[in-house]
């Protein structure tokens, strides 16, 4: 009786089609937000992109012209280009030296600590640097930095400071999530810490470094704040931003610029992205196959 009670209660669950059906209704609300927020004004600005000013007249691709042209924004791009490069793989090589030392036991408490700066208000990370660099000689080498190349410098290192305990926190995560049995395996074949480094860290480490990597690319370009309380509106050209370029070109109600700069910055990522989804995409199905 009892098994025919539990058999009459079972609710079947439903057909393929019908999950995908309800899975698609939960998440309207999320993609109509989406589309009225982000997708709505990207085709807005992608229409006005090829149109002179703020008026009627068509003018293709010359505001992209202009854009490609614009000495200010291509120095924007370069520098973010050389943010990037400095402040990945020292990122990426910290990070993993700090989840290292996190993931033993007595320091797996104490890696959060590293996500501090991260939490932070842009003032107080601005002030502990203006407070530091203070502590050096008035002649120094630092002296007039904020006006000088090292502008730069600073503000990388301080990028690099406010986005390494993302990737401890993703590393050290990945690092508890390796079963203990392959490690312990490779010790008792008399595996020193190198060859367990090469052979099983890094190769079962992979997706988490390039989720780290990824983080630290976002991180750098989204710490604008700090870059304009370090050099104002008008910086050094070291520390001089894309966020500049966009916030004085809306200041100077060159819309026509600043429309063809917002395209090109959210289309070219989109695309590069979804380039390299489609090849993970492909990845899996042949291995799946």
């Amino acid at each position: 009786n009892k098994g025919v009670a539990m058999h009459k209660t079972h609710k079947p669950a439903g057909s393929p089609r019908q999950n995908r059906r309800l899975g698609w209704l939960l998440l309207t609300p999320a993609l109509l937000a989406f589309g009225v927020s982000y997708l709505l004004p990207f085709a807005m600005a992608l229409v006005r992109s090829f149109f002179r000013g703020m008026g009627g007249e068509f003018a293709g691709l010359e505001n992209y012209a202009d854009l490609l042209r614009n000495q200010t924004f291509l120095l924007a791009l370069r520098n973010l280009v050389l943010l990037w490069c400095f402040v990945l793989p020292l990122n990426l090589l910290a990070g993993f030296v700090a989840a290292l030392l996190c993931h033993r036991a007595p320091w797996q408490k104490h890696r959060f600590l590293f996500f501090l700066p991260a939490v932070l208000p842009a003032a107080a990370t601005v002030s502990i640097v203006y407070d530091w660099l203070g502590r050096f000689p008035a002649e120094g080498w630092l002296s007039g930095w904020a006006n000088s190349p090292v502008a730069g410098f600073v503000f990388a290192l301080l990028v690099l400071w406010k986005g390494l305990g993302y990737t401890v926190l993703v590393l050290t995560a990945a690092l508890s999530s390796i079963p203990v049995e392959y490690t312990q395996a490779a010790q008792v074949e008399g595996a020193a810490f190198g060859a367990i480094l090469r052979h099983i860290y890094l190769p079962l480490l992979r997706p988490a470094f390039a989720l780290s990597a990824l983080l630290a690319v976002y991180n750098a370009f989204r710490c604008f704040r700090e870059a304009l309380m370090l050099g104002g509106a008008h910086p050094a050209e070291s520390l001089y931003s894309l966020q500049h370029f966009l916030q004085n070109n809306f200041t100077n109600m060159n819309f026509a610029r600043l429309e063809a700069a917002c395209v090109l910055l959210i289309a070219v990522p989109a695309l590069v992205g979804g380039v390299l989804l489609a090849r993970v995409m492909r990845q899996r199905r042949r291995r799946g196959g």
